[in-house]
């Protein structure tokens, strides 16, 4: 937390020389730009500031007339993705403060930016409960929570800095206890090729991330992100007792809408599975910010239940058959 205050705290700096900060804008592509996410809901429901979140192809070829010197820009890449280096660039030429957060101090996306934050970016990070929000998705949740201190004068600062340090334990508790329950997934999944998986809330970045990052990139399997309050509203229509769902439970205020989402699943689905945040003791957490935290618990041991089925399928995680194989 230490490195985010010290970088915020430039930036906030460089924000006041230019008169003040109206909008914070999250860029990225793909499961960075979806760790963005419980970040931006959290400014999105506790800040008066205006927050908006682009991939960064579309940021580049189609930028917001509202950004400028106002505006901070936060872009995130484990490496130097070309359409995020474009974008921190083209928010530089707005004038824009510009915050690159990177798995590496002497990346482009790093070095291309006014500022930059480094976090843990290796696969193995959801297996060690010390790193749980280390990863980008924590260190962007740690920038929304500090801009809410500074600028709306979050009156639940010191809990969420509270809920940061029980986090390892709750997630190694967690980790620990569905083991079991991810080789029982593994099995009785595995033959799966198209895939439903729903969440609300903040947790609906586990929703986009499983979809696009483990299930289709992954695993090679079709998947739809389906947010719980929609699923009502076309997509249920596709229900029957063979079509794989996977359902994820928040705690907090759109916990309803996961439970209408299951009643549903109870009566005409059948082959579906449930992870429910409250399960897995994230109700632990202080009322006031543990809805923010759902994501930084469900994702990992999401992970930790598709890389399972993946070792069943001999399907490593780290297959790929067009990433990186050849220019695109």
């Amino acid at each position: 937390m230490q490195e985010v205050i010290q970088v915020m705290e430039q930036a906030k700096a460089a924000l006041e020389a230019n008169g003040g900060l109206n909008q914070v804008v999250f860029v990225a592509c793909g499961g960075s730009l979806a760790s963005s996410y419980p970040a931006r809901y959290l400014l999105n429901q506790e800040s008066s500031l205006r927050v908006q979140g682009y991939n960064s192809s579309e940021f580049v070829n189609a930028t917001p007339k509202s950004v400028d010197k106002h505006t901070l820009v936060i872009a995130t890449s484990t490496k130097a993705t070309p359409e995020t280096v474009e974008a921190i660039k083209a928010a530089n030429a707005k004038g824009a403060v510009t915050i690159g957060l990177s798995g590496y101090a002497d990346s482009l996306t790093a070095q291309s930016a006014n500022y930059y934050i480094t976090y843990y970016h290796a696969d193995e990070w959801y297996q060690d409960p010390t790193l749980v929000h280390c990863n980008s998705q924590g260190t962007a949740l740690k920038i929304a929570f500090w801009l809410l201190k500074e600028y709306d004068n979050y009156a639940s600062y010191d809990k969420a800095l509270e809920a940061f340090e029980k986090m390892p334990q709750l997630y190694g508790q967690a980790y620990q206890s569905v083991k079991a329950d991810a080789a029982k997934f593994a099995m009785a999944y595995k033959d799966d090729a198209v895939w439903n998986v729903m969440s609300s809330g903040a947790a609906w970045e586990v929703a986009y991330s499983d979809a696009f990052c483990f299930f289709q990139e992954m695993q090679t399997v079709h998947c739809v992100p389906i947010h719980s309050g929609e699923y009502f509203h076309g997509a249920f229509e596709t229900c029957d007792k063979d079509l794989a769902i996977l359902l994820f439970k928040s705690v907090g205020r759109t916990r309803p809408l996961d439970d209408r989402a299951e009643r549903f699943l109870e009566k005409f689905g059948g082959h579906h599975w449930i992870i429910d945040a409250k399960e897995l003791g994230l109700d632990q957490l202080d009322e006031s910010v543990a809805e923010y935290f759902n994501a930084m618990m469900m994702h990992p041991i999401s992970k930790q239940f598709i890389s399972a089925m993946g070792d069943v399928r001999m399907h490593p995680m780290s297959y790929r058959r067009y990433m990186w194989k050849f220019e695109y």
